[in-house]
């Protein structure tokens, strides 16, 4: 695989490092007025956020910030080409704000934490796994939870 062309084949290297982590998993999570790509609870009831781009690093960053408003930790996470032209742009503004920053590698589709995600300190509210369920079950989209056992 030379380069990625769509969002979802960022989606498993993302959803597999949080599984390591014994996570449960939902995709496509309304926060605010966006939907989080990935969302990760922990089992110490932590939830972590990850908004997946091929490009448009800025909106990713202002998707990124909403999802903060709900989630512990949030993370954007880029084509390892992309990711080294978001860490040139955007660093000061990622590691100021507490953003997180992951790589995926086109060729191994290893994922990689370039930038740590700080506790957000901008938490309005928060989302639980039973919101989530509720959500997903009024969509008919229960499949898009992912449990590791």
């Amino acid at each position: 695989m030379n380069s990625f062309s769509l969002e979802q084949e960022l989606f498993e290297p993302v959803v597999q490092y949080f599984e390591q982590h014994d996570c449960i998993i939902a995709s496509e999570v309304r926060i605010g007025f966006c939907r989080a790509d990935i969302v990760a609870f922990h089992p110490d009831g932590v939830v972590s956020a990850v908004e997946l781009k091929l490009a448009d690093w800025k909106k990713a960053i202002i998707q990124a910030k909403n999802y903060q408003l709900a989630a512990d930790y949030v993370y954007i996470a880029f084509p390892s080409k992309k990711s080294t032209l978001v860490l040139q742009r955007a660093e000061d503004i990622l590691r100021k704000q507490g953003i997180g920053l992951f790589s995926i590698a086109e060729e191994t589709l290893k994922m990689e934490k370039v930038i740590s995600a700080k506790r957000s300190t901008n938490k309005f509210g928060s989302i639980s796994l039973d919101e989530v369920w509720m959500q997903k079950t009024r969509c008919r989209t229960k499949k898009r939870i992912r449990r590791h056992l």
